[in-house]
């Protein structure tokens, strides 16, 4: 009975190992087609000896062309730039959006403001109106709307006892 278990696990073990040599041989022969096939038969290129490796060393670089050089110092000074951009873009958004709350905020604020002022002015003139009637009904000011001088304001009494005319308003 243990028998016939061992042969089918031993069976997929050679079906794995065998759709397993399958796909590396699919993938050399198509690795094969890209470079060409020398490249993949080949061992690669030997390295320089270390006389070589010293000679190589010895010599002056060769001079880059300026749009090569350029090329160069962009590839190496560009993402320094870049994170200084982003965070100083960071920065300003930020200031921006708290800027931005405070206006907000204040001009929330003066609206509400105004609101309240203009509920309270019908209730302050009709206020201001029943102390007015009140005011002429018990003979405190004239009925035909002349007051004394006292109520014009026509002079102010100074700290040195004499009357001076009071300034003129412009409106």
């Amino acid at each position: 009975m243990a028998e016939p278990n061992r042969d089918t696990g031993s069976q997929d073990i050679i079906d794995d190992a065998l759709r397993l040599v399958d796909a590396l041989q699919r993938k050399l022969i198509i690795a094969g087609v890209r470079r060409g096939v020398s490249s993949v038969t080949s061992p690669p290129p030997p390295k320089d000896d270390v006389w070589g490796e010293a000679i190589r060393l010895e010599q002056p670089p060769e001079e880059q062309e300026p749009l090569d050089r350029l090329a160069g110092i962009v590839r190496t000074a560009a993402p320094e730039v870049v994170g200084h951009l982003g965070k100083a873009g960071a920065a300003l958004f930020g200031a921006l959006g708290e800027t931005w709350d405070v206006v907000e905020k204040s001009l929330e604020k003066q609206r509400a403001d105004r609101e309240c002022q203009e509920q309270d002015r019908p209730e302050r003139e009709s206020a201001a109106r029943e102390i007015t009637e009140a005011g002429t009904d018990s003979g405190g000011a004239p009925a035909n709307g002349e007051g004394s001088a006292a109520d014009s304001g026509s002079s102010l009494p100074r700290r040195d006892g004499h009357d001076h005319p009071r300034p003129t308003e412009t409106t």
